[in-house]
């Protein structure tokens, strides 16, 4: 099934379970705290807009929020009204789709290809500022293009171990700031092992 309606059909489960993630809302907090006031941010994957873009507009932020799911930007139009969103497969923006301060992708990337990670990764060091910050949110395997159920639904993931995604992260133009492992439960579902990082553009 593709990406797009496997969201479209997931919006309101994916909010219910995956909206309320501690760890996620203590990085997007940093990252609100670390940009200067007004700051542009470019949300990669962003779901209905809870919590990431909904925080961030509450700090008086400008957020573009894209996801290739309608159901899903349904939902964040009605939560985040101070937000931009935008329909597209986040992958195949253009190298010119803006300047931003800080770009996220929190559980995003995981529903692409490593190789299709790596040329996001690429895109968004071009979209940042010099200096701007990147945080991220995967799950913390190894990977490529694996079979996977997510919320009942087949679908395909990717994931890197933490001293990988690192590694990945510096090959790309940033340098890491930080990055932990943890453990997350969402409501309902087995725990999880996820890994957060805060990176900055290489000047």
């Amino acid at each position: 099934m593709p990406r797009m309606e496997v969201f479209d059909q997931l919006a309101e489960k994916y909010q219910g379970e995956h909206s309320s993630n501690p760890h996620q809302a203590a990085l997007v907090e940093r990252i609100a705290a670390l940009l200067p006031a007004g700051a542009s941010v470019l949300d990669l994957g962003c779901g209905t807009g809870v919590p990431t873009a909904k925080r961030l507009t509450e700090s008086d932020h400008r957020v573009v929020g894209v996801d290739i799911a309608e159901g899903m930007l349904r939902l964040a139009r009605e939560q985040v009204p101070a937000a931009e969103f935008v329909r597209a497969d986040f992958k195949d923006l253009p190298d010119d789709f803006g300047t931003f301060d800080a770009v996220t992708a929190f559980f995003s990337l995981l529903m692409l290809s490593k190789a299709d990670i790596e040329r996001v990764l690429d895109k968004a060091a071009g979209w940042l500022k010099p200096g701007g910050h990147l945080g991220i949110g995967m799950v913390n395997f190894d990977g490529d293009s694996l079979p996977f159920e997510f919320l009942g639904v087949p679908v395909t993931v990717s994931g890197y171990l933490e001293p990988d995604l690192k590694a990945v992260l510096e090959a790309h133009g940033f340098n890491v700031l930080s990055i932990e492992t943890v453990d997350f439960t969402p409501p309902g579902t087995p725990p999880e092992s996820q890994i957060f990082a805060l990176a900055q553009r290489a000047a």
